[in-house]
């Protein structure tokens, strides 16, 4: 009789064993929009650095049918560098313009993977077609990939909800503490997800610049993409510009620091669009050092859904290694830029944070 009581015991430790040693191997699901082979290599290179630490992560990459981007390279990419912990998936269905902000084809996969996942992250890209929000299109908007647009815009409505359509039950009802970041165009699709609009070329509407070399002579801060490039195609210049934002008196940024306003970091910017008109239940928690372009955008209800207008995910400025050169013959390094200005630590810490709220979020079943 003891002997039998010895062996199921042993058994149910072996069980045990297996199942935590299971779910150790996979506890958190993070879902990645716009799984491009540059996204997919910041995002690993970043977990194998511990830059994002968190254990045993299963990352998600999930783009549309529809898009015009083509992701085989991505597919290509994860099976020659054996990325067992990234997989990939192509979303059917067709989403219509008037669908974006109401039940359509994708609902209920939409719902599936935001039930079966501890994160969503919102990538930067192309600019957004103006009708989604209402306006006429700006000659400067160039709209490159429209089915993308309505894809992630109605996914992010379908997790947050918004003013276009206020009687539709945001997912994150059910779920307030779920965890969502967006960049650069991430931020962008929240607001117009929310209900918002943007404003469509920040030179021209914000400072009355109609030319790249009247731009390049704004003070740094005042530049959210680079003047320069464009203007020597041949060098080979990199299309983004740092410069320093500040925080609002209360939010996010503000509760991550012990002295906020003593905090001015510098950040990547690539984007020539911001936000206009916010949208509902969103709080600006940073802004441009001269307070015209909305940095960051916290929502209201769901304090965990964050997005901010610059890039803190690229590994490039993780990398002493890596040079980038804005202007013509001269090349930097964005790590040892970050690092002599105290912004390197600002960056790590953003991830750092964003760790351990997906360690203390619940674990996939």
């Amino acid at each position: 009789m003891k002997k039998s009581r010895l062996k199921i015991k042993e058994l149910l430790l072996i069980i045990l064993g297996v199942f935590i040693s299971l779910n150790g191997e996979s506890q958190h699901r993070l879902v990645l929009l716009h799984p491009t082979v540059s996204n997919i290599e910041s995002i690993l290179w970043m977990v194998e650095n511990k830059i994002i630490d968190i254990p045993g992560v299963e990352l998600l990459g999930v783009y549309s049918a529809r898009e015009e981007y083509d992701y085989s390279a991505s597919e290509n990419y994860i099976k020659g560098h054996h990325s067992g912990n990234y997989q990939l998936q192509k979303m059917e269905g067709a989403i219509k313009p008037d669908e974006i902000f109401r039940e359509n084809s994708c609902t209920a996969a939409f719902r599936k993977l935001f039930e079966e996942s501890d994160a969503i992250l919102f990538f930067g890209g192309p600019d957004i077609p103006a009708a989604i929000y209402g306006e006429k299109q700006n000659l400067l908007t160039v709209v490159t990939d429209p089915n993308r647009h309505y894809f992630e815009t109605s996914f992010f409505f379908h997790l947050i909800g918004g003013s276009r359509n206020p009687m539709f039950k945001p997912f994150l009802s059910d779920r307030p503490d779920f965890i969502i970041r967006g960049f650069c165009l991430g931020m962008q699709t929240m607001n117009v997800a929310a209900g918002g609009t943007l404003l469509q070329d920040i030179p021209t509407e914000c400072y009355h610049k109609n030319t790249l070399e009247g731009t390049a002579e704004l003070p740094v801060n005042n530049q959210h993409r680079s003047s320069l490039a464009p203007q020597y195609p041949l060098e080979d210049l990199f299309g983004g510009i740092f410069h320093q934002i500040r925080f609002t008196r209360r939010g996010y940024f503000h509760e991550l620091f012990t002295n906020p306003e003593a905090v001015f970091p510098l950040v990547l910017s690539a984007h020539h669009q911001a936000v206009g008109r916010k949208g509902a239940a969103l709080d600006v928690i940073a802004i441009s050092m001269d307070g015209k372009i909305v940095e960051g955008l916290q929502h209201a209800i769901y304090r965990n859904v964050v997005a901010v207008q610059f890039h803190p995910e690229p590994a490039s400025i993780y990398q002493p290694q890596t040079q980038f050169a804005t202007v013509p013959g001269k090349s930097f390094s964005p790590y040892e830029l970050l690092n002599q200005s105290n912004s390197l630590a600002f960056h790590k810490l953003f991830w750092s944070d964003f760790s351990a709220k997906i360690e203390k979020s619940r674990r996939l079943p």
